[in-house]
């Protein structure tokens, strides 16, 4: 899906900016005169404008570009759009003549991305498309490798949490992209954040065995989606006993050693493995074992 702009904002990306120039275009007389087009992009086609770009990616785009305004009640984007920013999955139907939008709120606790649908309802095309909120990380451990990790979700559109007790870390002046700095040290104040906030995963890099296994204890009273914890394989069973957690059923996907190895021992190498096995996770793509 991709949104345009009369003013020429554009939002999303449908091709990876191969036919975007042309589809701007079509995108304008659309909003020109409100009538919906559609339109078959074919780079096999010697005749097609595809091929003439020399797109090269092989096979067949078919796009149905339609106006979003009042009589169509914006085919209830804004809905997703409200949705959306308060932390709630939603389905999205549309017909392809862009006449109707309906969105409902998915109550589905952790609901994951899915492939779009095309289906048939009553003789009308209908496109269905699940939305759901940017990954909300919870970074516990505001030491100097943590500014890799908050910076590299932030990249990724997520929703950031930052929580450490000891007052000398989680500067905010080290941590500018963080969408919620948890000042309070009490890690009920913590445990009240995650209720409230939705949290999806976690990573546990404070480096402090005592500040991981109360934080891991907390984590285990959650159904997160994530968890990864920083330390060699040793150290997860060391914390795990200090936490009093004798196993890893309550989270669906549990890291230690944190993220992929990718043979890399910077904190950029590290925070790209973890954000990557995150995201696999999230995408229920292949991880490896856990």
């Amino acid at each position: 899906m991709m949104l345009f702009s009369d003013a020429g904002h554009q939002l999303g990306i449908l091709s990876g900016g191969c036919l975007e120039s042309d589809i701007v275009k079509k995108a304008h007389r659309v909003m020109d005169d409100g009538k919906s087009r559609t339109a078959v992009y074919d780079d096999e086609d010697e005749e097609d404008i595809a091929f003439k770009l020399g797109v090269g990616c092989g096979g067949v785009v078919h796009l149905s570009l339609v106006s979003l305004n009042q009589a169509n009640q914006f085919l209830e984007l804004d809905k997703v759009s409200r949705l959306l920013s308060q932390g709630i999955a939603c389905t999205w139907e549309c017909d392809i003549a862009g006449k109707q939008g309906k969105c409902t709120a998915l109550d589905t606790l952790n609901v994951r991305p899915q492939k779009a649908k095309l289906e048939q309802q009553e003789g009308t095309q209908t496109l269905a498309v699940t939305h759901v909120p940017p990954i909300h990380l919870l970074v516990i451990g505001g030491g100097y490798d943590a500014t890799f990790m908050t910076q590299m979700a932030k990249a990724q559109g997520w929703t950031v949490t930052l929580w450490d007790p000891r007052p000398a870390q989680a500067r905010v002046e080290h941590f500018p992209e963080v969408n919620f700095l948890v000042e309070d040290t009490d890690i009920e104040a913590l445990n009240i954040h995650i209720a409230q906030h939705g949290i999806h995963a976690a990573v546990l890099m404070s480096h402090h065995r005592d500040i991981d296994a109360k934080s891991l204890k907390l984590l285990s009273q959650h159904k997160l989606m994530y968890i990864a914890m920083l330390g060699p394989l040793h150290r997860k069973q060391e914390i795990m006993t200090l936490a009093g957690v004798s196993d890893t059923s309550f989270c669906d996907y549990f890291a230690s050693p944190a993220g992929f190895d990718i043979g890399g021992d910077l904190p950029e190498h590290i925070a790209l493995s973890v954000i990557a096995q995150c995201h696999a996770v999230f995408y229920k793509k292949p991880t490896g074992a856990s």
